[in-house]
């Protein structure tokens, strides 16, 4: 399965609805972004119906990020109830949160 690409519009009609919102942030020539893509659809089929999992694309929507004030990418953020609850800001901690997700889904 792959990562919904939202626009922005989608995004944030995604975010108001209030349901749980997995955001990737991402860039079409990031290699470690492509690479946290994959482990993420990965994860996919164990998170269905918990929460909705999408990219979003940088490159093509830079104010997408903006208000988070990222920095880098890849990057996520959780958004629940239409504001963020965790922001991950680095490979590592974007990677981390996956193996959480799909360590918890396995239980």
């Amino acid at each position: 399965m792959s990562l919904n690409q939202l626009t922005d519009q989608q995004l944030q009609e995604a975010i108001a609805s209030g349901a749980t919102v997995l955001v990737l942030y991402r860039s079409t020539f990031c290699t470690p972004c492509h690479t946290i893509a994959g482990q993420l659809e990965a994860a996919i089929p164990s998170l269905r119906g918990e929460m909705t999992v999408a990219s979003v694309n940088i490159d093509l929507f830079p104010q997408t990020a903006a208000p988070l004030e990222l920095r880098a990418v890849p990057a996520m953020a959780l958004y629940k109830d239409g504001e963020p609850i965790t922001i991950m800001r680095t490979f590592v901690a974007c990677q981390s949160f996956i193996q959480i997700l799909s360590q918890r889904t396995k239980q």
